[in-house]
């Protein structure tokens, strides 16, 4: 049932003007709460992840732009940031610096003596920017963004350089980006397009970490000539986190130069596909299945139902795509080069049968994608309407409720007025304050009774939370390997030919050694899910007892129960006290708790992404218990000190709930008494009210 319009009873708002502010409420929250499920408000997310040379950008070109290159391709690996791409009336770009507190953590890090990926990676970045900006970084970082608008997408993707390229400017102190672009095609689309590396950077990771949380369907981009290798591994287990993602679909990106490496050695290109697409299969499935065994074991159990259902991979290239679709006077250098290629390769080992428009189209693989995304559109606005009908059937019966309650006062005055005079109105009234006191007491008591409750549950939660902040506490070592080449001097001499000996040659050998590491990122995810759980803990207690919903239900079941005692005598009758109360509980502003989450950024400063020196272990551990113990602290605080302030205005509430009542049946006698002075008119003017409201329901 859909709400209607409130115009056909707006002229007797100053009639019931409770019942209408009420109705009126009700009108603009149904919007606000309907405009968020919609695909303008509720965009399809699709996120993503591969490492730098996977072809993200070319791949989002494809998939987006039918190619064009409208996408601009990642700086490097130091300097890439997640980019947020969606759409606008007008071309938009937004800059958003680092913070000062992640900055100067960065600089805590390049200024070390550490010598791993991280460090190198922000001491580039540091010096990159001391080098441009020098004393002028903190002012630059203070301005928080930077934005740049155009007429036209051209002018605007033309400026963006000095944010985006390598050598830009301002590239350094990006953390993340925003590009909005007026293109139909990016309607009810909102895309992530994060860094290609195990980011170094604590802020960005935990960044991308929190938008790929919000993405409905996530391609992982891994090159099919290095299908799934150890740092495509590395990166599903750095950027996936533990909850949120629905669906995560591989890409065998690049297959046609995994065709050119292989072709040589089969006797037709037919042949070539099925081999490569049965191995790197077979490939993928055992490493995301290692990949899943050992997230399961870490805890992570929905990462882990994520990686097992991926499926086999799909097979993809750009540039196969583009020689399919375009005319050849279209394709860039690189396409003629790889249409070469092929040709060659047919010549020399496929009896010269190059591929035709077909099989460009079914290397490209775009078919499958196309589909893939389409599946994730359709799932996505069968979700959405699931839930706009539960939503419409909630506002329905919230409007009905409202509607009853309106009739009822309307039904109750016109009742008064067929059988009541003036004088007897006065008379009535001191039985009615006794009939609103008694009501009030009853609902008064209720909220107390319900802030005793909340402060008893929150002393008996400590030990639940120490079981929670122990699970969070544990970190996994896990096990590594490393390939170190060492060089023998080897002698060429021999003994009968004296001009050889001395005489030699060096030889590389090459050997293994395996290594224990800890993951910042199961830190963070451990910190994260910490956060979550706990939230849960303390809101669940809260939210049952003293939330606005718990304290609207549970004060009209006392309502329902007290009229039932109340007898029609001289007083209103319960139909009638029910909408006057329910009238009043609609205005009432509840209590609300609310948690701040911890910054990653600030709680795991100067620790790299992989963490193998022992000590530097041993402080990740420190430092993740130290944190897990504060935050439950400062929990634990924050929910006694919302729970003290919740019942300090449970009583105010209390306290307004008996003068909303008293106030609420004055104005209504007043309007009564204003009434008895024309009731033959005011009578007809009741009765069409009512037939309008039954018109409405």
């Amino acid at each position: 049932m859909i709400m209607h319009d409130l115009a056909s009873l707006m002229p007797y708002r100053a009639d019931f003007p409770e019942a209408f502010a009420a109705l009126e409420e009700a009108q603009r929250d149904a919007q606000t709460r309907r405009a968020r499920l919609t695909l303008a408000n509720t965009p399809l997310s699709i996120g993503i992840i591969g490492q730098i040379k996977a072809g993200k950008s070319s791949f989002l070109n494809q998939l987006l732009f039918g190619g064009q290159p409208l996408l601009p391709e990642a700086a490097t690996p130091k300097t890439a940031n997640l980019t947020r791409i969606r759409h606008a009336d007008k071309p938009r770009f937004t800059a958003h610096f680092y913070s000062p507190q992640s900055w100067a953590a960065l600089e805590r890090l390049a200024d070390s003596p550490a010598s791993d990926q991280a460090a190198k990676t922000a001491r580039e970045l540091v010096e990159q920017a001391r080098r441009t900006h020098g004393a002028q970084i903190a002012q630059l970082l203070a301005q928080g963004e930077a934005t740049l608008e155009a007429e036209d997408i051209a002018g605007l993707l033309g400026r963006i350089g000095d944010f985006v390229a390598a050598e830009g400017r301002f590239t350094p102190l990006v953390e993340s980006s925003e590009l909005a672009l007026p293109l139909p095609e990016l309607e009810g689309i909102e895309i992530v397009d994060t860094p290609g590396m195990n980011d170094p950077v604590v802020s960005r990771t935990d960044k991308t970490r929190r938008y790929m949380a919000q993405c409905d369907v996530v391609f992982f981009l891994s090159q099919a000539s290095k299908l799934l290798d150890e740092n495509d591994q590395q990166l599903l287990a750095t950027q996936l986190p533990a909850k949120g993602v629905k669906r995560l679909i591989l890409v065998a990106a690049q297959f046609d130069a995994a065709i050119l490496d292989d072709g040589f050695n089969r006797p037709s290109l037919a042949a070539c596909e099925t081999r490569l697409r049965q191995r790197l299969g077979e490939h993928a499935r055992r490493n995301l299945e290692r990949l899943a065994a050992q997230r399961e074991k870490q805890g992570f159990g929905e990462v882990a139902a994520l990686l097992r259902g991926i499926g086999a991979p799909l097979f993809a290239s750009t540039y196969a795509q583009a020689l399919a679709v375009l005319p050849p006077e279209q394709w860039n250098a690189g396409q003629h080069h790889l249409h070469r290629q092929f040709a060659e390769l047919a010549q020399d080992y496929w009896n010269g049968q190059g591929p035709s428009q077909a099989d460009w189209l079914r290397i490209g693989g775009f078919d499958a994608i196309d589909a893939a995304l389409a599946q994730a559109r359709a799932d996505k606005e069968t979700i959405l309407a699931e839930q706009r009908a539960k939503l419409e059937k909630e506002l329905a019966g919230q409007w009905l409720r409202l509607l009853d309650n309106l009739r009822a006062l309307a039904s109750e005055r016109l009742r008064t007025l067929q059988t009541q005079e003036l004088a007897d109105l006065d008379a009535e009234d001191a039985a009615l304050r006794q009939q609103i006191e008694r009501i009030s007491t009853v609902l008064v008591r209720y909220l107390h009774s319900q802030a005793d409750q909340a402060r008893r549950k929150t002393q008996s939660l400590h030990e639940e939370l120490d079981a929670l902040g122990q699970r969070a506490s544990r970190l996994e070592e896990r096990t590594g390997t490393r390939r170190h080449a060492y060089k023998v001097k080897v002698s060429d001499s021999v003994w009968y030919k004296p001009w050889t000996w001395f005489d030699y040659h060096y030889e590389t050998y090459y050997e293994t050694e395996s290594y224990q590491y800890l993951m910042l990122s199961d830190a963070l995810e451990n910190l994260r899910i910490y956060f979550a759980g706990l939230k849960t803990q303390l809101l669940m207690p809260f939210n049952a007892l003293i939330s606005s919903a718990a304290l609207s239900a549970g004060l009209r079941r006392e309502l329902l129960a007290v009229l039932d005692l109340e007898k029609r005598g001289d007083g209103l009758d319960a139909r009638t006290l029910r909408a006057m109360i329910e009238t009043a509980l609609d205005r009432i502003e509840w209590p609300r708790f609310e948690l701040a989450a911890p910054v990653p950024a600030d709680v795991f400063s100067g620790f790299s992404t992989e963490v193998t020196d022992y000590s530097q272990r041993k402080a990740l551990r420190q430092r993740l218990e130290e944190t897990v113990d504060q935050l439950q602290r400062q929990a634990m605080q924050a929910l006694e000190d919302g729970v003290r302030r919740a019942c300090d205005q449970l009583d105010r509430v209390a306290n307004q709930l008996t003068d909303a009542l008293t106030a609420s049946l004055d104005a209504d006698r007043q309007r009564l008494r204003a009434a008895m002075a024309d009731k033959k008119q005011q009578i007809a003017r009741l009765q069409t009210l009512i037939a309008n409201i039954d018109a409405c329901a």
